[in-house]
This record gives C-alpha cells, sequence and structure tokens, in this order.
C-alpha cells in the first residue's frame, strides 16, 4: 500500500473543515482535486474513510486510525520546524467565536498569544451563539455559557458563572438596557432572559455584551452583568437585587473533537483557558 502524505494531509483538513468546499478554499485546492485525493487515499486504505450522518462527515473506523497516524506526524513535523527555528505556514485563520460577542473582550489576551505564535492568525467571528457557530462550521473555537456541554463537542469547562445586577455610580437604577431581538432569538436561555425588558423602563437595547459594557458604564442605565466583569468594573456597582433561579450557568471553551481541529487551535484553546480562568478567579 503506497499512501502518500499530502493526500492524508488533505484528508485531515477536510475533516476539520467539514466538506470538500471549505477544505478547498482553506488549502487554496479545487474542489475536484479535493475529491480525487480522497478517491486515491480510500482506494489505497482499501475501504471508506469518511461516511455521512445527521450531525454531517464524520471519518470511520479506518479513517480515524488514518488521522491519529496525520495528527502524529504534524505534531513531529512542528516539532522538527522548531528545533530547526523554521517558521511553521499556518493552514488558516483560527476562527473565534463567542456568544454574545465574549470573544471582542479578550482580545488582549489574543494578542499575547500572537506574539507567543506570531505565524498564528486569529479571526474573532461574530456570532450572537458559540455552541451554533460550532455546529455550522463557522468558528473553530467558541467561548459559549451553557449547563452542559454539547455531546457532539468537545472542550474545557472553565467555571460556574452568575449575574448581578449593576449600574454606574450617579446613574438611574431603573432605567434598563436590554437585549436587542437578535440576541433574544439566539439566546433564550434563563441567563439571557435577565436582561429582557419591555415597556417604559428599557433605556436602550444591544446586542453584544462588550456593548452591554459601555451602555452601563456610559450611565445608561443598569443591565444584569456576569459578576466576573461586572466586579471588575471600579466605576460599576452592584445593586442589591437577588437573580432569578436559573441564572447562572457555565462557561465553556469548546470545539469539534479533537481529531476536528488543529494543533494550533488547541494552543489557543489552552491560552484562552488560563485567561479566563484568570478572569473567574478575579486576578
Amino acid at each position: 500500500m503506497a499512501i502518500e502524505w499530502d493526500d492524508i494531509r488533505i484528508f485531515q483538513a477536510t475533516i476539520r473543515a467539514g466538506d470538500y468546499s471549505s477544505a478547498a478554499r482553506r488549502l487554496g485546492l479545487d474542489r475536484t482535486t479535493i475529491g480525487r485525493r480522497f478517491t486515491r487515499l480510500e482506494r489505497e486504505a482499501g475501504t471508506s474513510i469518511w461516511e455521512r450522518t445527521v450531525d454531517g462527515y464524520r471519518p470511520t473506523a479506518r479513517g480515524r486510525a488514518i488521522l491519529r497516524a496525520a495528527d502524529a506526524m504534524e505534531r513531529a513535523m512542528e516539532r522538527m520546524l522548531v528545533e530547526l527555528d523554521i517558521a511553521n505556514p499556518a493552514a488558516g485563520p483560527i476562527r473565534l467565536a463567542g456568544t454574545t460577542g465574549i470573544a471582542s473582550l479578550l482580545l488582549g489576551d489574543i494578542a499575547a498569544f500572537r506574539e507567543l505564535q506570531p505565524g498564528v492568525p486569529v479571526e474573532v467571528t461574530g456570532a450572537r451563539d458559540a455552541i451554533e457557530a460550532l455546529h455550522q462550521r463557522q468558528a473553530d473555537i467558541g467561548i459559549a455559557f451553557a449547563s452542559a456541554k454539547p455531546l457532539d463537542l468537545a472542550g474545557i469547562r472553565i467555571g460556574r458563572i452568575s449575574q448581578d445586577l449593576y449600574v454606574a455610580r450617579g446613574a438611574d437604577p431603573e432605567r434598563r438596557i436590554g437585549w436587542g431581538h437578535a440576541v433574544q432569538l439566539a439566546n433564550p436561555q434563563p441567563w439571557a432572559r435577565l436582561n429582557v425588558v419591555e415597556g417604559t423602563m428599557l433605556a436602550c437595547e444591544v446586542d453584544s455584551l462588550p456593548a452591554m459594557l459601555d451602555a452601563v458604564r456610559a450611565g445608561i442605565g443598569a443591565a444584569w452583568l456576569w459578576t466576573f466583569l461586572g466586579d471588575a468594573e471600579p466605576a460599576l456597582m452592584r445593586l442589591e437585587e437577588e437573580a432569578p433561579r436559573g441564572a447562572a450557568t457555565d462557561l465553556w471553551l469548546l470545539h469539534r473533537d479533537v481529531a476536528g481541529i488543529e494543533s494550533a487551535a488547541l494552543a489557543l484553546r489552552d491560552h484562552l483557558a488560563m485567561a479566563l480562568g484568570r478572569w473567574l478567579a478575579g486576578a
């Protein structure tokens, strides 16, 4: 059997991308070439290497064996490049999504990661629901609020988080800042329902967590914020109002299974996990 590494590399990239078209864009090849390489690899492997399921394409048992070997070869190549002090060109930007835009609050930590790995570009995508962005393959890593990890995703639980009502010092606490309609539709969970405001109390609506923070800082009104964020803002004060049951949830860093994510993306995941851990610890 004469399996070529380039065919394995293309198979690995296609599994990570989710389909021929996405892999073709990432690799700079055309879709026909991707299909031809798959056919050749399956012929050399002697059986099917991926199959279509209700959740999209998944590698078969033989395909997973090929991917394990590919991952080992990829890591060996990365070690060799480090030892030879040769830059390792990235296959493409790592796409990071954060529910309600929380990823945008980590730009400083992303910059620190780029200092450590300058050859790895990072793209912060606009997604109101990071889990949906992962399912739609619009992101490689998602920062998500969820009571439990979705069964079809892998990742790290950062910790339990809760919300409190915050207002800028001197601002009117009776005026409220709420989520816009699109955020409400994308995130109908109890934690998001706290900032669904109607009637004369509504001062303004926003569509992201950074905008929510900015609106509270500006003195427009009060809003429910994640406590680890609100407490870090010296210009804000916490109001004595008990959060309804269900307002707490878990903070996750999620991605597809390890076979479907690049090693550079795993490095970014671990870097952000430490940064988020410091947030929750109040460091």
